[in-house]
């Protein structure tokens, strides 16, 4: 144990307090899933003191020690050391999840993580322009190879006479999905809130469908939502928000398409990220700003606010703030297909997507009119927990 707390304190530059909260995550994350979780967290924590990927305490602007934006590479790497353990301990088990849609769909998903990863690595390395029109050239070739992933319907009148052409349905799916990643990335201010959302997303395809692979990522955006949470230096980054919201986009596309879901059930589940995109796009054009311009006018962003003036951690607030939006909104899907309310096939789930985009509004609306809140150039988003509750 010496030896590891000699280690650590080496590698990262914090308090004492930070050894040991590492060393008690370990050894809760030993405790609860065994060496195999040991050894996820093990890469994680690597992965999160490599200088590559490095953000200052500047750049994020509360943190008084640098963070790291590896979170999605570790979650990738970690996704594909589990399956390389189920292919050699049970082959077959991997082999019964791969189908027509699996080769194309899992392709999609990790140019996007690449894209992502550029960004992550080396600021700028490809313009905005050009990711964006990668991710389009991407999803528009895997929806054109596989046609099947294409809805033929999603339970809205308007859009349903759409979706019966199979060039504006493809169209609609393409700029859809990159429209959603897109929103997936934005809604990333705040520690366990994306995290949080893609956990319960993948929980819940793991129950569906009870294959290796949701099971796989189901578990490490769980371990990595926990050391998110617990220590605050390590995000998703691009390569994280681009690569879970393209594999949860494909997952839910093809879940509409076959039947297992209905789009409302799927709204519902993400609704965050969507309400919280469409919102921020009108507020913008509003205030004759670029809707892709960051900034601080997000519900995470207010909540924020409103715990700061509880907590004294501006860190506590940050992961408060996360935590709270990510469990109401995708964990009330949750709480309600645990207890089998609603089947998730129906459309009934719309009514839900409308409660919650309400919710939304009330909440942003009253946390705004009762907080003064300056707007930083950076979001309050990626911060060390365990330095600054002192």
């Amino acid at each position: 144990m010496s030896v590891l707390r000699q280690k650590l304190s080496d590698s990262l530059p914090t308090s004492n307090k930070t050894v040991h909260a590492l060393i008690m995550m370990a050894m809760l994350l030993f405790l609860a899933f065994g060496i195999t979780g040991l050894g996820v967290f093990a890469l994680m924590y690597s992965l999160s003191t490599m200088s590559a990927g490095n953000d200052s305490a500047t750049s994020h602007g509360i943190s008084s020690m640098s963070s790291s934006r590896l979170g999605g590479v570790a979650i990738v790497m970690s996704f594909l050391l589990l399956l390389i353990g189920i292919i050699v301990l049970s082959p077959s088990t991997l082999g019964a999840a791969v189908n027509a849609i699996f080769l194309p769909a899992w392709s999609t998903v990790f140019v996007c993580v690449i894209l992502g990863a550029s960004e992550d690595f080396k600021a700028d390395l490809l313009s905005p322009f050009v990711r964006l029109a990668a991710k389009l050239l991407a999803f528009g070739i895997f929806f054109w190879i596989t046609p099947g992933v294409v809805p033929d319907a999603i339970g809205v009148p308007l859009l349903d006479g759409l979706f019966a052409s199979p060039v504006l349905a493809w169209a609609i799916c393409t700029l859809f999905c990159v429209g959603f990643i897109n929103a997936f990335n934005m809604a990333d201010g705040a520690n366990g809130l994306v995290p949080g959302i893609a956990t319960i997303a993948f929980g819940i395809l793991f129950l569906e469908y009870g294959g290796p692979i949701e099971g796989a990522l189901f578990f490490v955006c769980l371990i990595f939502l926990i050391f998110n949470v617990l220590s605050g230096w390590f995000f998703l980054g691009d390569a994280g928000s681009y690569g879970l919201g393209a594999a949860l986009v494909c997952y839910g596309l093809q879940g509409v398409a076959q039947g297992d879901f209905s789009a409302g059930f799927m709204a519902s589940l993400l609704s965050y990220p969507c309400v919280d995109f469409l919102v921020s796009i009108i507020r913008r054009a509003r205030e004759g700003e670029s809707p892709l311009r960051p900034d601080n006018g997000h519900l995470h962003n207010w909540l924020y606010g409103f715990y700061a003036t509880i907590f004294i951690s501006r860190v506590v607030s940050n992961s408060l703030a996360g935590l709270t939006i990510s469990l109401c909104s995708s964990g009330v899907c949750l709480v309600i297909y645990l207890s089998g309310w609603l089947p998730v096939e129906s459309n009934t789930w719309f009514g839900v997507f409308a409660l919650q985009t309400a919710l939304y509004l009330v909440v942003r609306s009253r946390l705004k009119n009762t907080q003064s809140m300056e707007s930083p150039d950076t979001e309050l988003g990626h911060f060390d927990l365990i330095c600054n509750i002192e």
